[in-house]
């Protein structure tokens, strides 16, 4: 990438706009992109197709452009409409938003009165070649079949090509305009109507199918999200319905022996009292399964999510098979983390994921804040080349500060932050005992958060 050095006091905000680009996510940043293609279109097709053939006609001649004046005026007044008008005709298309027909009846307007002063321009002393002619006879219809084409159908579209040829070749008769460019015009007008389309019809269909890719990928997130629960829902259900209910069950026996004085009551109320042990050990059982995540399969996961979302993810880990399960479930919640802020927070290109357990402390990128330098450690650390300006400001959130807990749980500690060579990174340091490391799970480790 170019320096400051490369443009002078340009380089600060060439990198800032391109910060600010790279900040946008991916339907956005194609959305700014088609926006601004099409806004800078008619102002270079003004001065390609209008004002350099008039000029061109008239240099050799030496002849005064001042009869083309008002031609170039109202070219650019077409243009400060039509942004607006584009604006408004995408959302349209888009989203459904009204459409700009005021801003329509303006360009046509416009459009008709271009066609009134080009024809002037034919009958005065500059008399344009018939190619040049036809170059600037493309651009006055040009805005108008533009916006046209966001607001209407292709099959009305053609109509109004039709109804505006005919006038359009019958007034130039009518004004004695050259047989041989009324002839040409038909065809400079279908050139006009077929390329409003190609351009800004296209870039508002892809605008829609990524809107739509969008929000069903928001809706398969939502579904996902309510199936887990009905999931969660069935389980619980399975497990404490079945003994809730045996639960009331004998507490009513146990209330009617009660009353009626028989010492079977107790013997009820003990096995009421060891099923709601049982419910809560099977409770726990269930609610740990959604807690604890296996880091093996949380690194695949991170590699698959991440390469599917475009990012490159180079990943280098040791075994980690004598790492206690306790320590292992937090680092997985670490991993689960780091990657959901790589896609949330970040526009990165490559991910490096290293997973380390070491005899003394370290992990291959200095130590972890807090952490020592003695001793067996596991060392986890995710960096990635797309940290975002507002990303590194940003109030560290609820899944942070979840992992913290987590890891402070383990006696672990947690670094994140930008690094001065410009990556991003997410590193968790958890030490170890010589006999942890021996024995693999500890009976004694701390529980995870």
């Amino acid at each position: 990438m170019y320096g400051v050095e490369d443009y002078g006091g340009a380089g600060p905000v060439f990198h800032g706009q391109l910060r600010k680009l790279r900040g946008r996510g991916r339907v956005a940043q194609v959305s700014m992109w088609a926006r601004w293609s099409l806004y800078v279109a008619p102002w270079l097709m003004l001065f390609g197709w209008l004002f350099a053939p008039i000029v061109a006609a008239a240099a050799p001649e030496h002849l005064s452009l001042l009869p083309a004046l008002p031609i170039v005026v109202l070219g650019l007044v077409q243009c400060g409409v039509y942004i607006p008008g584009v604006r408004r005709g995408l959302s349209h298309y888009v989203y459904g938003t009204p459409a700009p027909w005021r801003l329509i009846a303006v360009s046509a307007v416009l459009s008709a009165a271009s066609v009134v002063m080009v024809t002037m321009l034919i009958m005065s002393e500059l008399r344009p070649k018939p190619g040049d002619l036809f170059t600037v006879m493309l651009f006055p219809t040009l805005p108008f079949n533009s916006l046209l084409s966001l607001v209407i159908k292709k099959r009305w579209q053609a109509l109004v090509y039709g109804v505006t040829t005919v006038l359009m070749v019958v007034g130039m008769l009518l004004a004695g305009a050259p047989p041989v460019f009324v002839a040409g015009l038909p065809i400079v007008l279908a050139i006009s109507a077929v390329f409003a389309p190609l351009t800004c019809r296209s870039w508002a269909w892809i605008l829609a199918a990524m809107r739509e890719l969008d929000e069903a990928k928001g809706a398969q997130a939502r579904l996902a999200v309510a199936e887990e629960r009905l999931r969660f829902a069935r389980d619980m259900h399975d497990v404490v319905g079945r003994n809730l209910a045996v639960i009331a069950l004998k507490s009513e026996l146990a209330v009617r022996l009660a009353r009626k004085g028989r010492p079977e009551a107790a013997d009820q109320m003990a096995e009421v009292q060891q099923m709601a042990q049982d419910s809560q050990r099977e409770v726990r059982d269930v609610v740990r399964a959604y807690r604890e995540a296996d880091l093996q399969v949380e690194l695949a996961g991170a590699r698959a999510v991440l390469q599917a979302a475009g990012v490159q993810c180079l990943m280098d880990q040791e075994d980690s098979a004598d790492v206690p399960q306790q320590v292992q479930s937090v680092l997985a919640w670490v991993v689960r983390e780091g990657t959901t802020n790589v896609l949330r927070h970040a526009n990165a290109a490559t991910c490096w994921l290293t997973l380390r357990v070491t005899a003394d402390g370290t992990g291959g990128g200095g130590r972890a804040a807090g952490a020592s330098s003695s001793g067996p450690a596991v060392v986890i650390t995710m960096e990635n080349d797309g940290v975002l300006e507002e990303a590194v400001h940003r109030d560290a959130g609820s899944g942070i500060a979840g992992l913290r807990e987590r890891l402070a749980a383990i006696d672990g500690t947690l670094d994140i932050g930008p690094r001065p060579d410009g990556r991003f990174w997410l590193r968790a340091h958890v030490p170890l005992e010589k006999d942890q490391m021996a024995e693999g799970d500890a009976p004694g480790a701390a529980a995870a958060g």
